[in-house]
């Protein structure tokens, strides 16, 4: 049960997330991490860190959807991310691939 909470969880921000998405003002970098806590200069999607992503967003390089960016495995990367605290999301291998955020 817990583990359905944190996938709804994650489904009704991205929900509420679309309001604003493709508002050229606003930029996001949203991670399947759900474990807390982690380097977030080590973060890494589309070739880039999460620092990258910001910094091009900041600085007008990046606007719309190009200031968008979301990782799409289950959480905390489908078990992949290497940091310590970061394990994998038991139990869920039968969940699809809709990007969870927290």
């Amino acid at each position: 049960a817990e583990q359905e909470a944190v996938l709804q969880y994650g489904e009704d921000f991205l929900q509420q997330f679309k309001a604003i998405q493709g508002e050229g003002k606003h930029g996001a970098m949203i991670t399947s991490c759900i474990c807390h806590g982690c380097p977030w200069q080590n973060f890494m999607l589309e070739g880039k860190s999460s620092y990258q992503h910001y910094a091009a967003w900041y600085y007008g390089k990046a606007q719309g959807a190009e200031s968008t960016h979301m990782d799409a495995r289950k959480p905390n990367g489908d078990g992949t991310m290497t940091f310590p605290q970061c394990l994998k999301f038991p139990g869920r291998e039968d969940v699809d691939k809709t990007p969870l955020v927290v």
